[in-house]
């Protein structure tokens, strides 16, 4: 098992893509503690994964209230007494119907709190604690090129805020032996079946499936990518490099 003994947290996780790498992390034997802001949203994945014999909490916040982020930190290191991991996939508004003219002042402060300051407080909370054991890995999601510029303005700047928060971080982090890193989701139209979790189809002439994330986060989440830190990895079938077009098998 790749993350036997870690713990991990997990943000951002109610459907898709989020809740594929929560079962999976638990599945590879770690410990996790899913945060949402109400219990309902992640209670089948703590179910899912207590009845397959993991270990699983549930604590409920707002990630984007610091003071809510120093409680959640709390519970999951008064329960597991330390955190290996931080997964980010927090965000949302995705909606490329939207133009500049169409982002008011509400749509672009939800944006960025949820995608961007849910990072920014989980990071600032969670350094010293790993400063203190001299090991850590944060996992933060955001999205590819072409998937920022088909989104709307808020989106495209909340995620291309968490690739340039990351990078940063990386630099400040690197003396206590944390490692930060991106991964750039495409489109992911492929739903999540039962069942343990098993990597997609081996073929890019497909949409995206949940277990691409979820596969691409074990490995920056476990000691495979111990020299890896600063990195974003892409995971969209390779549209950002001109293979298709984005909406070939998302529409």
């Amino acid at each position: 098992m790749r993350l036997r003994n870690k713990v991990a947290l997990l943000a951002g996780i109610g459907q898709g893509m989020g809740k594929a790498t929560a079962l999976l992390f638990a599945q590879e034997g770690a410990k996790v503690a899913l945060a949402a802001r109400t219990d309902t949203a992640v209670k089948n994945i703590s179910d899912r994964i207590q009845s397959s014999g993991g270990d699983a909490l549930v604590v409920t916040g707002d990630l984007s209230i610091k003071s809510e982020t120093e409680r959640i930190v709390g519970e999951v290191i008064e329960k597991f007494g330390r955190l290996d991991i931080v997964y980010s996939a927090a965000g949302g508004n995705f909606d490329p119907s939207r133009n500049l003219a169409d982002v008011d002042e509400s749509f672009w402060g939800t944006t960025i709190d949820n995608t961007l300051n849910s990072l920014f407080n989980l990071a600032q909370i969670v350094h010293p604690v790993m400063k203190e054991q001299r090991s850590g890995a944060i996992v933060a999601v955001a999205a590819s090129d072409n998937v920022r510029q088909a989104g709307n303005p808020a989106y495209g700047a909340a995620k291309s805020g968490v690739i340039g928060l990351c990078k940063n971080l990386a630099v400040e982090f690197h003396k206590d032996n944390i490692r930060v890193n991106t991964i750039n989701a495409g489109l992911f139209r492929g739903s999540l079946e039962e069942g343990p979790i098993e990597p997609a189809a081996l073929e890019l002439h497909r949409t995206g499936f949940p277990q691409d994330i979820a596969y691409a986060a074990l490995f920056l989440a476990s000691n495979e990518s111990g020299w890896i830190t600063g990195q974003t990895i892409t995971v969209d079938g390779g549209v950002d490099v001109g293979t298709r077009p984005l909406w070939e098998y998302e529409r």
